[in-house]
């Protein structure tokens, strides 16, 4: 069965801001122009006046750049002044150290010459007394050559008595050690026959020892023992460790290869429609039996996208209900409205499907606040049901629950008869997809009032709303109204908000959300698998199972080192009392032979030790006289060497002071020396004196040029000075002259305007004014000044048997299909309603801020010939300056 879903349009067009600075500015508007007179005579005036000015502002423009030039050359004229004062002073600090160099040599050379002088005059009588030191010290030197070969003799002798000493103490000290030897042995022999034990003793030690070789056997036995029995638990904990380990790697080679995930078809997959290929095509459509399949998308329909389908012509369905499926609720209606849930719930559907095409055309969202959607859907129904003309026609209400200014408002309208909030949500997805992709008809005005762009500073609000019109409709029981509200950052009387005002203004604080998708739209499922947890727990288990077995062996381990340890250290002491039992009984036999010995052993070994002691004593009093000997001779020895040192010492002193005297001898037997000195100091002083006199003179010239150079620096800064003195005479004229300028150019401004009506203004430093906008750059404004703010008349258009409800402005622009009306809310500052009336333009009104200039040329006159006098007294002075 063909379904048609008859849709309307009206989008109203955006009120520029332009237009509301005009309207605002009418009620700002205290304008005087009416009393001003002007005449062509005081305007020429002025206009000359102006002209003058200029260029007198021309010429005191030359002459500070002048004066500016000459400041430049000036400071130039200063840095190299000081550059050649420093460099002056610099010379006459370098040249003063080097004459005072130069004295220092001069003075040297003087003491020179008068040293070698004294030389000359002393020289004999050095001679005489060189050659007395000289004779002496050559007896000094015969004496102590004597004394050195006598010591040289005697260190000889005694260091051979004391190598012959030292020989013999050695011989002494080794026959002593052996004697002592020999005694301590007999002493050993006789001391051990003495000692020998008694044989009970020994026997009584032997039975003790017996004992202790017992215990120690019981304890090693019981030791061993628990040893072996550790030693057994542990191979038989290994075993099992061993066989664990093998289960949990069979086990853990399982689990690997079982997978971990099973995947299967998803049984809870729901798909989304997408609409027919064909208009109308029922039969091949995707059924929608819940929310989940709806669209929250709109998309183009194939016949439309390859063109097999026209975009203009009726409107068809592309989405079907599935009536046996649907189980949403039914529509409610009280007191004659939608139930306020469900009309909030449409449109947020709504919302969704319109946001969502404007992402697809890189724009950005809409939004709808639960302040504006409330507040305008409240006005519109209460519109609509106050005159049945509303129904299925477009219904403008002015209503602004926001403290901003309204721009503009489109509308779209859609009709149907749905029963169910399923049927009503595939009407709007079918209406919307009409208005998106096949439009042609109402000249693609639903489509361009959903991608309405939202330009900087603005805010588009969208409320979509169903009006219930029951058996009133022509093409339905039901209007989806959907209002498109551009509100301005700007107050109700043109002022600019802030953006976080304009936002709280709308009150997005309580935004009314899109759908989300809670779709699972996967083709397949993931779950567990439980062949891999059995495998898993099977791991675990032996995993488990072989910690055990690991802590086990760890803990036998332990026991069987301990009770290894304590075995090895029961036989030890077994041993340890094997070996004191057998030591005891060798003592016991010992002892056994010891009583045999006869008086007659003892009493050999009495007199082996007296022999011995006998012949120890002279060989240690042998070693002590030796000793006393080698100490004797040694100590003679290190004297002597001492004495020799010091006799060639003294002698080496007394060859070198003796060689001294007679080089001193042969030196003062000559005067060639002494004469050649005196020559080298004498030319030496004539060398000098010439430099001196030569540093003498760079000393005067440096402060000759020091002295010029201060005096260059100072006529320099003087200079200068005059020269910013002209340069702030300059600069003061010139300011004179721009404010000559600013106050003629008011003059001409004023006598335009006075002349015009209008009001330009005109930058004081430019030629000629800006150019002021004029109404005509508006392709709506009037071309006497004037702008009409347009009507609410209506016409209603049927185009190609669609039908299309349009609100038409009286404008001279026409479209095929579908008229964009203007709904202009235009700001107040009073309860006037100044709808379709003529509101004076900017080119004819002043504000209460502009002040008439007086029309007479009389100031100006005045003003001008001061400035000429200003200027005048600069380029005088800049003439002077120049002709120094």
């Amino acid at each position: 069965m063909k379904k048609n879903v008859s849709i309307a349009v009206a989008a109203t067009a955006v009120a520029t801001l332009a237009g509301a600075e005009n309207a605002h500015a009418d009620q700002v508007t205290d304008a005087q122009s009416n009393n001003v007179v002007v005449t062509p005579s005081n305007e020429v005036a002025n206009q000359e006046t102006l002209n003058q000015a200029k260029e007198t502002q021309k010429q005191a423009e030359q002459n500070k750049a002048d004066a500016d030039l000459q400041v430049k050359s000036a400071e130039q004229d200063v840095k190299s002044s000081q550059d050649a004062t420093k460099q002056a002073q610099d010379q006459l600090s370098k040249n003063n150290v080097d004459a005072k160099q130069k004295q220092a040599e001069l003075d040297a050379a003087n003491q020179a010459e008068q040293n070698a002088k004294d030389a000359i005059n002393n020289q004999a009588d050095n001679l005489a007394q060189a050659q007395k030191d000289a004779a002496k010290q050559d007896d000094v030197v015969v004496q102590k050559q004597t004394q050195t070969d006598a010591a040289q003799k005697q260190a000889d002798e005694t260091k051979t008595a004391n190598k012959q000493a030292q020989t013999e103490k050695q011989a002494n000290d080794a026959k002593a050690d052996a004697a002592q030897k020999n005694q301590n042995q007999a002493q050993t022999e006789l001391d051990n026959v003495k000692k020998a034990p008694s044989i009970d003793a020994a026997q009584k030690q032997v039975t003790q020892n017996q004992k202790q070789v017992d215990d120690a056997t019981k304890i090693a036995q019981q030791k061993d023992a628990a040893n072996k029995s550790a030693q057994q638990d542990l191979a038989d904990k290994k075993a099992k460790q061993t066989d664990l380990l093998a289960k949990q790697k069979d086990a853990k080679a399982k689990l690997d290869k079982t997978p971990k995930q099973l995947v299967e078809k998803n049984p809870n997959k729901v798909t989304r429609a997408t609409p027919t290929d064909k208009a109308g095509d029922a039969k091949n459509a995707q059924l929608i039996g819940s929310d989940a399949e709806l669209p929250l998308t709109l998309k183009e329909p194939k016949e439309l996208a390859t063109g097999v389908e026209k975009r203009s012509g009726d409107y068809a369905n592309w989405y079907f209900v599935d009536k046996n499926r649907d189980k949403s609720a039914k529509l409610q209606v009280k007191n004659g409205r939608m139930d306020i849930n469900q009309q909030r719930e449409l449109a947020q559907y709504s919302l969704t499907l319109i946001n969502a095409y404007r992402k697809q055309n890189g724009l950005p969202p809409l939004i709808m606040t639960e302040k504006t959607w409330q507040a305008i859907m409240d006005a519109q129904l209460t519109l609509r049901d106050s005159d049945d003309k509303y129904v299925d026609q477009h219904s403008r209400t002015k209503a602004n629950p926001t403290d901003l200014f309204r721009s503009g408002t489109a509308q779209n309208i859609g009709f149907g008869n749905a029963q169910t909030m399923l049927e009503a949500k595939v009407e709007i997805a079918n209406y919307l997809t009409a208005m998106a992709y096949k439009d042609l008809d109402s000249a693609n005005g639903h489509h361009d009032a959903l991608l309405m762009p939202v330009e900087k500073g603005h805010i588009i609000v969208v409320v979509p709303v169903v009006d219930y019109v029951g058996s009133k409709g022509a093409h339905g029981q039901w209007n989806y109204v959907t209002d498109f509200i551009d509100y301005a950052d700007m107050d109700l009387t043109g002022d600019p908000v802030s953006p976080e005002e304009a936002a709280k203004s709308v009150g997005m604080d309580q935004m009314i959300p899109e759908v989300v998708d809670t779709n699972d739209d996967n083709d397949t499922i993931t779950r567990d698998s439980p062949a891999y947890a059995q495998a898993q727990a099977e791991y675990d288990q032996l995993t488990t199972e072989l910690n055990a077995a690991n802590t086990a062996v760890t803990e036998a381990q332990a026991t069987a080192t301990k009770t290894q340890t304590e075995a090895t250290q029961a036989n030890a002491d077994l041993a340890q009392a094997q070996t004191q039992l057998d030591e005891s009984k060798a003592a016991l036999q010992s002892a056994i032979d010891a009583d045999n010995l006869t008086s007659a052993q003892i009493k050999a070994l009495q007199e082996k030790l007296a022999a011995a002691t006998a012949e120890n004593q002279q060989a240690q009093a042998d070693k002590a006289a030796s000793d006393a000997r080698a100490a004797t001779t040694e100590a003679n020895d290190v004297a002597a060497q001492q004495e020799l040192a010091q006799s060639r010492s003294e002698l080496a002193e007394a060859k070198a002071k003796q060689s001294a005297l007679h080089a001193r001898v042969a030196e003062l037997s000559s005067t060639k020396e002494l004469n050649d000195r005196l020559v080298q100091a004498q030319a030496a002083i004539a060398e000098a004196e010439k430099a001196q006199i030569h540093a003498t003179a760079a000393v005067e010239q440096a402060h000759a040029n020091l002295t010029q150079a201060q005096s260059a620096l100072k006529a320099a800064q003087t200079k200068l000075a005059e020269a910013k003195h002209n340069q702030a005479a300059a600069k003061d004229a010139l300011d004179a002259a721009k404010q000559a300028v600013k106050d003629a150019q008011a003059k001409v401004d004023q006598d335009r305007l006075n002349k015009d009506g209008g009001l330009e203004i005109t930058s004081p430093d430019e030629d000629k004014a800006n150019p002021q906008v004029p109404n005509e750059s508006r392709p709506d404004a009037k071309q006497d000044g004037q702008v009409e703010l347009p009507s609410e008349d209506t016409d209603n258009i049927s185009t190609n048997g669609t039908h299309v409800e349009s609100e038409t402005p009286n404008t001279t622009e026409k479209h095929v299909g579908v008229q964009t009306p203007t709904d202009v809310t235009t700001p107040k500052t009073s309860d006037k309603d100044i709808t379709s009336k003529k509101v004076p333009t900017p080119s004819t009104q002043m504000t209460k801020s502009e002040k008439q200039l007086p029309n007479t040329g009389s100031s100006q006159t005045g003003l001008l010939t001061i400035l000429g006098s200003l200027l005048f007294a600069s380029v005088s002075g800049l003439w002077f300056r120049k002709r120094q």
